[in-house]
C-alpha cells in the first residue's frame, strides 16, 4: 500500500510537470481589414432634399460609435448643369437647400484627400400613394395587424418602390422592396410584412404609423434586394459580398434619386 501511494504521487508529479511543459501561449493574430468610406446620398422631390452622409466601416477592434466624415468635398448637379455645393453639418452629414424632379439624372462627386467617388442616379416618375391602412390576418402563429400601402403603378414598365416603417418614432429595420413585373399599371395593395416571433414588434391599437414611400430607380431596387438577400442568408458563396452599390471610386453605399411622400394614420 505504502509503494502504490509513492508511485501515485510520482506519476501525479510528472503528469503535472508534463502538463505544464506543454502549455503554450497562444496568440491569434487578427488581420485589420482596409477601411473603406461609406457613402449614402439621396436627392428627392421635396425641399431641402440634397443628402449625403459620409462615414468609414469598422474594424474588429473599433468602438461601435458612428463617426462621420467631416473633410469631404461634396457636390451634386442635374442633368450636367453647375454643380450644387453641399454644406458640412456636422457628423459627416452634407445638405443643400434643393429640389429634384422626375425624370431627370443627379451626378454625385464625393472628394476625400487624394480620393474621388462619383454615382449618377435618375429619378422616377412618381407614382400615386393613394391611402395607408391596417389590415388583419394570421401571421406567425397569430393575428397580426399589418400595414397596408395602396398605390397605382404607372403603366410604363420597371418601376420599383421601397418603404419605411415607423411606430411611435421609432424606425422599423426590416426592408421593404418591391418592384412591378407583378403588376405594371395597376392599382396595388402591398403588405408591410415582418417576419419577426416577437409580439412586441406588432402592430398595437392607437400606435402612431408612419409609412414612408419612394419611387426608386433600378441600381437602387439592385442595391437594396441584395442588401436583402445578405440579411436572409441566401447569398450562395462562401463569403458574403458587400451590397450591390452605383457608386464608383471604391466606396460602399448608394446614390438614389427618388421621389418621396409620406401618410400617417393611427392603427385602429
Amino acid at each position: 500500500m505504502r509503494w502504490c501511494i509513492k508511485k501515485n504521487s510520482f506519476l501525479l508529479v510528472l503528469a503535472v510537470w508534463l502538463f505544464a511543459g506543454c502549455q503554450k501561449v497562444i496568440h491569434i493574430d487578427i488581420n485589420s481589414v482596409d477601411k473603406k468610406y461609406v457613402i449614402e446620398g439621396t436627392v428627392t422631390d421635396n425641399e431641402d432634399s440634397y443628402n449625403v452622409i459620409i462615414s468609414q466601416t469598422l474594424d474588429i477592434t473599433d468602438s461601435n460609435i458612428f463617426k462621420g466624415i467631416d473633410n469631404a468635398l461634396v457636390t451634386i448637379d442635374e442633368d450636367g448643369k453647375t454643380p450644387v455645393v453641399l454644406v458640412n453639418k456636422g457628423n459627416g452629414l452634407y445638405r443643400a437647400n434643393a429640389t429634384g424632379r422626375p425624370g431627370h439624372t443627379y451626378h454625385l462627386t464625393v472628394k476625400i484627400g487624394d480620393q474621388v467617388f462619383s454615382a449618377s442616379s435618375v429619378m422616377p416618375q412618381k407614382a400615386a400613394f393613394d391611402s395607408l391602412y391596417v389590415t388583419e390576418r394570421p401571421f406567425l402563429g397569430r393575428v397580426q395587424k399589418i400595414a397596408t400601402v395602396a398605390f397605382t403603378d404607372p403603366p410604363v414598365q420597371g418601376n420599383a418602390y421601397r418603404f419605411t416603417q415607423y411606430v411611435d418614432g421609432r424606425k422599423e429595420n426590416t426592408i421593404f422592396i418591391t418592384d412591378d413585373k407583378l403588376f405594371n399599371g395597376k392599382t396595388v395593395d402591398y403588405e408591410l410584412l415582418i417576419f419577426s416571433d416577437d409580439e412586441d414588434d406588432d402592430l398595437d391599437t392607437y400606435d402612431d404609423l408612419r409609412v414612408e414611400m419612394r419611387c426608386i430607380d433600378t441600381e437602387n431596387y439592385n442595391y437594396w434586394y441584395s442588401l436583402t438577400q445578405g440579411a436572409l442568408g441566401q447569398n450562395q458563396s462562401a463569403s458574403p459580398g458587400n451590397p450591390v452599390s452605383n457608386i464608383k471610386g471604391g466606396a460602399l453605399g448608394y446614390f438614389s434619386a427618388n421621389t418621396f411622400e409620406v401618410k400617417n394614420i393611427t392603427v385602429p
